[in-house]
């Protein structure tokens, strides 16, 4: 009630990012990309560099899509950072 709000951060790695990223490659390199995706399984952890930096991060990729077009495959993921 007095117009004051207490914040404070959630535990030691509370500035660790999400990418909503967008893959699009030709049909037949679909199933390598799929393969890596499903062999991590949302739990191992592979590095990756975000766009408009040169330093690889490491995330992990618990959700993701693709829609299949005549010749090209679209991978929507969501890569969330991890510390290790």
């Amino acid at each position: 009630g007095d117009g004051y709000e207490q914040r404070r951060a959630a535990g030691l790695n509370n500035q660790l990012s999400t990418y909503s990223v967008t893959i699009r490659v030709r049909k037949c390199e679909h199933p390598s990309l799929k393969a890596f995706l499903e062999r991590h399984g949302g739990v191992r952890a592979f590095q990756w560099t975000p766009p408009y930096d040169w330093k690889p991060i490491r995330v992990v990729c618990r959700k993701w899509s693709a829609s299949v077009g005549a010749l090209w495959v679209t991978i929507t993921a969501d890569f969330e950072q991890v510390v290790a």
